[in-house]
């Protein structure tokens, strides 16, 4: 018999996928808390926290054939930001609407547009910090430092080809990172 406490997030995700409950319940009773403490930071409320936690480890069972996850941690608190921050907006929204009805579509989506621009920012930031660390290196000089291949090869003591493909990967990896962050958050 499997002692589900004792796998690794990994295996418990591989055994998710294929609709193990008992992996499900593991990782449920795994992350509750943690979940729930980010959620708090942000809410200060915690029968809404505990809503959104629900909904957003629900979401991953319904979900669950169709993610690819490195880190369930990262995916899992990262969800539940998202998922506080946009009950947050919808309850603003409402309070708003009820304050004045002069023209809440207007300010509500622009609302909604930073409130997702800021999420998808700290999202690829976490998918950044995820690559390994040369690419990550590479990457952060030629978009955050804005130095060129040539810059980055002298002062990495790499080639130049080589920098490119560290630029390419960390591209690729960020543009399959925002194609399913699209696919989990937007679908």
């Amino acid at each position: 018999m499997i002692n589900y406490a004792e796998l690794e997030d990994q295996q418990l995700l591989a055994a998710l996928q294929d609709s193990d409950e008992r992996a499900f319940n593991e990782i449920y009773h795994r992350h509750w808390q943690k979940l729930v403490a980010i959620g708090y930071y942000h809410t200060r409320d915690k029968q809404m926290t505990e809503e959104v936690v629900g909904d957003v480890l629900i979401g991953l069972w319904n979900k669950r054939h169709d993610l690819e996850i490195r880190s369930l941690s990262a995916y899992l608190g990262t969800a539940v930001k998202y998922a506080v921050f946009k009950v947050m907006v919808r309850h603003q929204r409402r309070q708003d609407i009820l304050k004045t009805q002069d023209d809440p579509a207007a300010s509500d989506d622009e609302t909604e547009k930073k409130l997702e621009a800021r999420f998808l920012r700290e999202f690829l930031d976490g998918v950044v910090e995820a690559l390994p660390e040369k690419t990550r290196l590479v990457f952060r000089y030629s978009r955050e430092d804005q130095l060129s291949v040539a810059e980055i090869a002298g002062k990495m003591d790499l080639s130049p080809k080589s920098v490119e493909y560290h630029i390419t990967k960390a591209l690729k990896t960020l543009k399959d990172s925002i194609r399913k962050f699209n696919n989990i958050f937007f679908s």
